[in-house]
């Protein structure tokens, strides 16, 4: 999703203040409890955004925050200073394994990224035989996603492609120049460059996913992550939360244009490019038992493309409220 301070949250971000503010529904005597949730600028964050703007937990004071950069959030997280985050599934699994009290909660977003380029023989991983495509940086998501959908391919990651790694705005830039014959980008920065730079979406991860599992394309993108502290003493809300985001998820799917008219402004897209966004994203939020067995088995059929190696994944991170 490049570095900048939190809270430096992108221009528009305060103007749209009225819209993010909860329409609280309690009594007026009662004071409601505020929830904080970090969330991405992407299509993850639009059913989060629903969800305070119609106050789908009743009492409960909802505040959804942007951040830029995952480190910074997971600082805010351990400290207290936020409840909930938003963040990419692996990140927070990278975060568990290396002693962080941090549990996932449930996973929302089962696809997000597609490749993108100018060459229309593309059409799948099995096509990028001696290309050159772009991921974000070693060890990121779409870096060992890529990797084993080489793999599925009959293809060498490390010899039959050549693979480059940089912040997606550099990687767009170098795809206009032609120094790159793909790059892997999230929504909704993928659909904006295909409609405003005249790019192709080749193949969306979650099609070639699919190929790789049989007919399954979902694969865990993003997920809810709390401290274990904060999720054993909030047990009760966290199952509202997650009730609520799988309505407010649900309804996203069902109607990408009203949502895309009502958080363009907030996600700075246009509101053709964020419905089409929101249609290239799988939003869909199991419950937390689903949730585990799918993030496991998924664990296990990428991390042996992980740079350092597979690391056992202890059944600790996931919180079954």
């Amino acid at each position: 999703m490049n570095e900048c301070r939190f809270r430096a949250v992108y221009p528009l971000l305060l103007s749209i203040a009225l819209l993010l503010a909860p329409i609280r529904i309690f009594a007026d005597d009662a004071k409601p409890q505020q929830v904080r949730v970090l969330v991405s600028q992407t299509t993850s964050a639009l059913p989060f955004l629903l969800m305070a703007r119609e106050s789908a937990l009743p009492g409960i004071d909802l505040k959804v925050d942007f951040f830029a950069n995952h480190a910074q959030a997971l600082a805010l997280l351990l400290r207290g200073e936020t409840d909930l985050l938003l963040s990419g599934t692996s990140q927070g699994w990278e975060n568990h394994l290396d002693g962080s009290p941090i549990v996932m909660l449930d996973t929302g977003v089962w696809g997000i990224s597609s490749l993108v380029g100018r060459d229309p023989s593309i059409k799948g991983f099995a096509d990028l035989k001696g290309k050159r495509i772009a991921i974000p940086f070693p060890g990121s998501p779409l870096d060992f996603q890529s990797r084993a959908l080489l793999s599925f391919e009959k293809l060498d990651p490390d010899r039959d492609v050549t693979i480059s790694f940089g912040p997606f705005a550099q990687s767009v830039q170098r795809l206009l120049a032609g120094q790159l014959d793909a790059a892997a980008l999230p929504e909704p920065l993928a659909t904006m460059v295909v409609r405003k730079n005249g790019l192709l979406r080749l193949v969306q991860y979650s099609q070639a996913w699919a190929r790789l599992t049989g007919g399954d394309g979902q694969s865990p993108q993003v997920s809810l992550f709390a401290t274990q502290g904060y999720a054993r003493d909030h047990a009760a809300l966290i199952a509202l939360v997650i009730s609520a985001w799988d309505a407010a998820s649900r309804r996203v799917t069902a109607a990408p244009a009203q949502a895309a008219a009502q958080f363009a402004a907030a996600l700075i897209v246009d509101p053709p490019i964020l419905e089409e966004a929101a249609r290239n994203t799988l939003l869909s939020v199991p419950s937390p038992a689903e949730n585990k067995a799918r993030v496991l088995a998924y664990y296990q059929a990428v991390s042996k493309y992980f740079p350092a190696g597979p690391r056992p994944l202890d059944e600790r991170f996931f919180f079954v409220p």
